[in-house]
């Protein structure tokens, strides 16, 4: 999906794990959009054979390797592509990582890693960018949280736990910056046919998550990648601060057992 709108002609945009899934689906976007775009993922090949082919049909798109948890390699991927473009407009946080674990049980390492790959790297992320946007007179960066940052899901404690700060610490930021002319603005996802996703759960939880959403179905890379630029873009130049759920409505239910789970539903749409 992509329109021919031109919101990020002129600007630089930095989108780490942008590799593949809802980051890759953000670069193609930007690209399609005329936007100076570089690329951090860890993977490196896929992300420059990303790069490559969009530079082909003549986008303007780098591939810098960076691993979000080495916090020097991030350090210095962002201020390559600072110096590269000549400043920032745009940052987009998708690079994360979850894993399940009971709060009784989970290792405690499990949750340090979770901690770094997802909320210390985007903080880390806003403190290389934020200079720089302070400097061009403003920017907007959207970070990567989740309706498990909205709610409790049993076995996913630290995955929630590290969701919900990044949507706090996007409020705090926004008061913060925006004196400044920097907008920052969180993004909560629900389930999302990512080949990722695909690849680990069965047919039938694909189709347990589609009868719980109201659309009757999950959300494609490309749909969030859209709800994504629209916080990022002037279009939404009086948006800061918030949080952007794009889930089909399967937050929009308590999930009681009387409600959604005895309506009759058609079957699920393909995805």
């Amino acid at each position: 999906m992509t329109t021919s709108l031109k919101r990020f002609a002129g600007k630089v945009a930095i989108v780490s794990g942008g590799a593949d899934g809802m980051g890759a689906a953000c670069v193609r976007q930007l690209a399609s959009e005329q936007a100076r775009v570089f690329v951090l993922d860890v993977k490196h090949e896929m992300a420059t054979a990303l790069a490559q082919e969009l530079s082909d049909n003549g986008a303007d798109v780098t591939a810098l390797k960076a691993d979000v948890m080495d916090e020097s390699e991030l350090r210095t991927a962002i201020a390559n592509a600072i110096e590269l473009g000549g400043g920032v407009d745009t940052l987009i946080n998708v690079a994360g990582g979850s894993a399940s674990g009971l709060v009784s049980e989970i290792d405690l390492g499990v949750w340090d890693r979770l901690y770094k790959l997802n909320l210390r790297s985007t903080l880390t992320a806003c403190q290389c960018v934020i200079p720089a946007m302070r400097d061009g007179g403003g920017g907007s960066i959207v970070t990567m949280s989740s309706i498990s940052g909205l709610r409790g899901d049993p076995d996913w404690a630290a995955y929630n736990a590290m969701k919900a700060a990044i949507l706090n610490m996007t409020q705090s930021l926004a008061w913060e910056e925006g004196q400044y002319g920097i907008r920052v603005n969180a993004i909560c996802p629900g389930p999302v046919a990512s080949e990722r996703m695909l690849a680990t759960i069965s047919d039938a939880h694909v189709a347990e998550y589609a009868h719980a959403i109201a659309l009757g179905r999950l959300g494609k890379a490309e749909e969030l990648a859209q709800a994504i630029l629209f916080l990022a873009s002037d279009q939404a130049s009086f948006v800061t601060g918030t949080s952007l759920v794009a889930d089909g409505g399967l937050t929009a239910s308590t999930a009681q057992p009387t409600s959604w789970a005895k309506l009759p539903r058609k079957p699920a749409k393909p995805i």
